[in-house]
């Protein structure tokens, strides 16, 4: 089973160069990765889940609607939130589409425990590395889903013989041939292998005022939708199953 997810988040702007780029800037690219991104899944019909930065929520409405409508998840993403931020987060998605949000992705700083999680009324949460060039120290443990307090952990998955991560990064760098192979010998030894990508991704940030370093600029825009369209194709042409985190745990 491939478990394709997407974070809906706005790139990582150095400090120096925050004044420059507008909050308006950062949205339109959000949303126009995540459109781009909605539009390749249509597509080839399968549905996937979506986790939407905390501070955002409130922001991308008609999105985030958009994106419950055509059957994907929505969970939400703590990069740097506290509990009383996530919750309202998490009210206002739930009387938006109608949907119980049962999902939580957290970058390394604000990990909440599970406790707290399930506190909350989640029942899965998808720790996330930082993915950048010095991720190998990451991926020496073997990745599988395990439950801790109630609460479904769903580390992101690596590759058993490369030991490369299925972070954004991985699938921004290498050739799709080889990530392919990292696919199939994965599900010879797993039950499932965990993808997240980000929406930015899929945008052209090639302008220097987004102050991104020479590696996170590379094969963005263009070049991630054509791999991801060549990642889907590969899927269907294979037999391989996607599906929705929800769907496949509970």
């Amino acid at each position: 089973m491939v478990l394709l997810t997407f974070n809906i988040i706005a790139p990582e702007i150095p400090v120096s160069y925050q004044k420059i780029v507008t909050e308006e800037e950062l949205l339109k690219i959000t949303t126009d990765g995540t459109q781009k991104i909605l539009e390749i899944l249509e597509k080839y019909q399968v549905h996937t889940t979506f986790f939407v930065e905390i501070s955002l929520a409130e922001k991308l409405p008609e999105l985030l609607k958009t994106i419950a409508k055509k059957g994907h998840e929505l969970g939400l993403l703590n990069k740097y939130s506290y509990q009383k931020e996530i919750e309202t987060a998490k009210d206002f998605l739930e009387e938006l589409t109608g949907k119980t949000i049962r999902g939580m992705r957290q970058f390394p700083e604000k990990r909440l425990s599970s406790e707290k999680l399930k506190s909350m009324q989640f029942i899965y949460r998808s720790p996330m590395d930082f993915s950048n060039i010095f991720f190998f120290k990451n991926t020496l443990e073997r990745k599988i889903a395990y439950e801790e307090h109630e609460i479904m952990v769903i580390p992101e998955s690596v590759s058993p013989y490369s030991r490369l991560p299925y972070n954004d990064f991985t699938f921004q760098m290498i050739p799709m041939k080889f990530y392919q192979n990292m696919v199939t010998e994965t599900l010879q030894k797993e039950e499932y292998v965990m993808i997240y990508l980000n929406s930015w991704q899929f945008v052209e940030l090639n302008d220097k005022k987004f102050g991104l370093s020479f590696y996170r600029k590379y094969n963005l825009g263009v070049q991630m939708e054509e791999k991801l369209d060549r990642f889907l194709k590969f899927v269907e042409e294979n037999d391989l199953a996607i599906t929705r985190m929800k769907d496949f745990f509970f």
